[in-house]
């Protein structure tokens, strides 16, 4: 909707914004006065605004209901939200993984699709045609860096993606919106979102490595380079002294589980390993909480199930670095499985906005992405 005076323009996208928020999340179609009392606009401005969101194709009017009022009934509208969709992929080195959601934010379908000889390229598109095509808006969560002009930067874990400009890529080959970020970043914004109601938040993702996100003011923190957070860009910069190019080394191997799962009965050795880790990356992740000073930290990563068994003695060892009595909380990730995936639907939702009802800024459904994303791809 093209409004050429700035001022007219906030306004319009703020009552748009509104009168769609009361239409998807209504539990039926509602009358015209029903939009004006519930938002505290004025009919004709309701009314005015019901004909520029009919034109997307998200609003419709709907049969009219049953009722012995006589005269002629009310006009009723409603939202389409299978008019128009949304979808996020995760890409791994293994798998790309695909959620599609329709306008009100329920998933429509999933997929998961192993990266073979076609590379990431193919698999990323037989992923996004597996959910039903191209959709409105798509948000990609990816393990690297993502730099200042949009490109992948650097990535470890893929390295195929380094120096690309996917966001480019695939909005040529889908014809839709697409917004690029770091998986961590994504998992940090959606349990901003979902997990702690904290506006200032350190995410440490511990996994196979691990990643740092932060959240200030309940926005991810990116810098002016976007590598905030990026501790790892830290040249010889290392978590533990066993840790190989990045990656966590334990003595079950790789693979931490075993380790914690003996922990967690009460094995002595595997408790003291753990203590020592924690000691280990305590300091460097205090000098950050003392740049930051969050309301909590939330530990992510497969790791983070093992909870209380890695939760109290971190907590403990960075309770011990702060030399101050205000200690951030230090919580378990509620969506250790999934975050990265919701954070980028969340996005997409967030920055296909425009492109879905016409104005920026209307928040994502976050309460209907929460429970029907499930784990179901740890």
């Amino acid at each position: 909707m093209a409004v050429s005076d700035p001022t007219h323009a906030a306004v319009r996208h703020a009552t748009t914004r509104d009168c769609f928020l009361a239409l998807r999340e209504a539990d039926g179609p509602l009358t015209v006065a029903e939009i004006a009392a519930g938002t505290g606009l004025s009919r004709p401005t309701v009314d005015s605004v019901l004909r520029d969101l009919a034109a997307t194709g998200l609003v419709v009017t709907a049969p009219p209901g049953a009722g012995g009022q006589p005269g002629r009934p009310a006009r009723r509208i409603a939202l389409d939200p299978g008019s128009a969709s949304v979808a996020a992929l995760d890409i791994g080195s293994r798998t790309v993984r695909c959620v599609r959601a329709d306008a009100s934010g329920a998933i429509l379908s999933r997929s998961a699709v192993p990266v073979a000889g076609g590379g990431i390229a193919d698999a990323v598109l037989a992923a996004v045609r597996e959910t039903g095509g191209a959709p409105r808006s798509l948000g990609v969560s990816v393990p690297g860096i993502i730099g200042p002009d949009g490109r992948i930067a650097h990535s470890l874990v893929v390295p195929e993606l380094s120096g690309h400009d996917l966001a480019g890529t695939l909005h040529d080959r889908l014809g839709c919106e697409v917004v690029v970020e770091n998986d961590i970043k994504l998992a940090a914004y959606a349990e901003r979102h979902l997990g702690a109601s904290a506006q200032d938040i350190v995410f440490v993702q511990i996994g196979h490595r691990i990643s740092v996100a932060v959240i200030v003011g309940g926005e991810i923190l990116q810098g002016s380079h976007r590598l905030a957070g990026e501790l790892g860009a830290q040249r010889g910069m290392r978590w533990t002294p066993s840790s190989q190019r990045g990656r966590l080394v334990w003595s079950t191997g790789d693979e931490a589980r075993p380790l914690l799962e003996r922990a967690a009965a009460g094995d002595a050795a595997a408790r003291a390993e753990l203590e020592e880790f924690c000691a280990q990356i305590a300091p460097r992740l205090a000098g950050l909480l003392l740049a930051v000073d969050p309301e909590v930290v939330v530990i992510g990563g497969g790791v983070s199930r093992a909870g209380e068994t890695l939760l109290a003695p971190l907590r403990r060892a960075l309770h011990h670095q702060l030399m101050t009595p205000q200690h951030p909380e230090v919580v378990a990730a509620r969506r250790p499985g999934d975050g990265s995936l919701l954070g980028a639907l969340g996005r997409a939702f967030e920055h296909g906005s425009a492109a879905l009802i016409g104005v920026p800024g209307v928040p994502p459904p976050w309460h209907r992405l929460n429970p029907a994303l499930r784990e179901d791809h740890p």
